[in-house]
């Protein structure tokens, strides 16, 4: 609670989407850090899999293969072969929807952990931290006027 009301205070002194002199970025980098690249390939069709599955089905790895008729071990190989590799295109999926869960669509943490198919709150929110630096309780209060 300290740390957002000195987030709050050093904001007042800056401008609205600057966060200057912290670790905190603006919302337009967040969202930008979010963004889905372009992908060819395997690595596309692995994630227009995980686009149709996302918020409604399980995202693991075996049900991608399924969906885009390979093994899971061919699959596997085949990223390997464009220097690529399955979890970190889930993140970067699951990265760009957690800000539009949050964000966006006013979900809870709860609601966007289990949309995203993480074990739990807390395997999320670990993520969310690794992505943005801030939890998403923190991320949200410092965002939402931004929908």
């Amino acid at each position: 609670m300290i740390q957002l009301q000195r987030i709050y205070r050093n904001r007042d002194n800056e401008s609205e989407n600057s966060f200057e002199g912290s670790e905190i970025r603006s919302y337009e980098e967040y969202l930008a850090m979010a963004e889905i690249p372009r992908y060819e390939g395997v690595s596309a069709r692995v994630i227009d899999a995980l686009k149709q599955r996302v918020g409604r089905d399980d995202l693991s790895i075996d049900k991608i293969a399924e969906d885009i008729k390979l093994s899971k071990r061919t699959l596997q190989r085949r990223l390997q072969q464009q220097q690529a590799n399955f979890a970190q295109l889930r993140d970067i999926l699951r990265f760009h929807y957690a800000i539009k869960y949050l964000i966006d669509e006013h979900m809870s943490v709860d609601t966007v952990s289990k949309a995203l198919d993480f074990s739990d709150r807390t395997s999320f929110t670990n993520a969310f931290k690794r992505w943005t630096g801030l939890s998403p309780s923190v991320f949200r209060k410092l965002f939402r006027d931004y929908a």
